[in-house]
């Protein structure tokens, strides 16, 4: 009987696994449709790379991504700015309204251009959103 029990408990476990596994599987994929779709919306000419131009045009939607809690005010742990810049960003409230957003959207475009041809492609883009989710 104890051996039965110990079988039972081992399938129980694995399954409890593998649906452990799925579950993050599932969520890492919806994570990438979602992101992949964002893109998508950014790219308005759809040539697979958003420029500087279509950043801009798009800004207040990457503020409400960024915006997680959306309270339309990000605050340093919804950035990816070094401490210093998001210090001198937000001033005293501690906090980056939408108005103050929209003065670090070239600063951002060109952090996130890491070889610096003007263009996010979708590699860059990836990295950007993860920098700012694993804040």
């Amino acid at each position: 009987m104890a051996a039965k029990a110990r079988v039972v408990c081992t399938l129980i476990a694995a399954l409890a696994m593998h649906m452990h596994i799925a579950a993050t599987a599932a969520a890492a994929s919806v994570e990438s449709a979602r992101d992949a779709r964002i893109f998508e919306l950014l790219d308005d000419d759809q040539d697979g790379s958003v420029s500087m131009m279509e950043f801009k045009n798009n800004q207040m939607l990457v503020f409400y991504i960024l915006d997680r809690n959306k309270d339309l005010a990000l605050t340093a742990d919804e950035t990816f700015l070094p401490t210093d810049v998001f210090a001198s960003i937000a001033g005293a409230d501690g906090k980056i309204d939408t108005i103050e957003f929209l003065d670090i959207v070239d600063s951002a475009f060109k952090q996130a251009d890491t070889n610096h041809d003007g263009l996010l492609d979708r590699q860059e883009f990836g990295a950007l959103l993860k920098r700012v989710r694993n804040r």
